[in-house]
């Protein structure tokens, strides 16, 4: 039976090593050292939860848990030296499942490091396939079928439907998808994103003319309908 996979998001060398030391008999581990390569880590593990340090360099943990919500409901540890409850409560709210203050007890951690993955739903780790409409994709083996048509993307066109098709409907801003496939901060005026989008789309219509699945919202973003 395939373990479970934790995401560590800490840019301290000896904490994340310790953290990896404990959890690695017992799960499958990737880490990363800030908040942009935590976003690019997500979108290529599939982590089943997130171990996520506030300070860290480029996007702060607060930052990358507002854009994890956005695209998913994987669970999500906070670790913070934060000791003003108010704060607290207002990380709870904004998304974290649960939180520890630094310095933790690392018992303390591995039991709720375990609370939280019994309350993972079993679908949830098992399910690799994503169905919406006439598009279906396999995460695993990269298989993309569209109106019973095979597709063959490259890897960030891939990337960009796959984190889409999670959520349909939802609208992703493009900064965003970009920090999250690109596993680097968004500049303004790249041109990147726009390129790969039409590219998707565009051969997403030619093999299902009659739906339109990747839209732009005008000023806002891009979602999957």
């Amino acid at each position: 039976m395939p373990t479970a996979t934790i995401l560590i998001v800490e840019d301290h060398d000896d904490i994340r090593t310790l953290l990896k030391d404990v959890l690695a008999p017992m799960y499958t581990i990737a880490e990363a050292a800030d908040g942009v390569k935590a976003l690019s880590q997500f979108n290529a593990t599939h982590p089943d939860l997130i171990i996520l340090d506030l300070m860290l360099p480029g996007i702060m943990g607060e930052s990358v848990l507002k854009t994890l919500r956005q695209i998913t409901q994987v669970p999500v540890l906070v670790l913070t030296a934060i000791q003003d409850k108010q704060k607290i409560v207002d990380l709870l709210e904004e998304g974290a499942n649960d939180y520890l203050t630094k310095p933790f007890d690392i018992d303390e951690l591995v039991a709720r490091v375990k609370v939280q993955l019994r309350q993972v739903p079993a679908q949830q780790s098992s399910s690799t396939t994503l169905t919406c409409g006439l598009v279906s994709v396999n995460q695993d083996t990269h298989e993309i079928l569209v109106a019973g048509k095979r597709l063959t993307l490259p890897k960030k066109e891939f990337e960009l439907l796959t984190i889409l098709m999670r959520h349909p409907h939802q609208v992703y801003q493009k900064e965003q998808l970009y920090e999250t496939v690109w596993g680097e901060p968004y500049v303004n005026g790249d041109n990147t994103m726009n390129v790969h989008l039409s590219n998707l789309r565009t051969k997403i219509n030619n093999l299902s003319p009659d739906a339109q699945y990747v839209n732009s919202i005008w000023g806002i973003g891009v979602r999957f309908d």
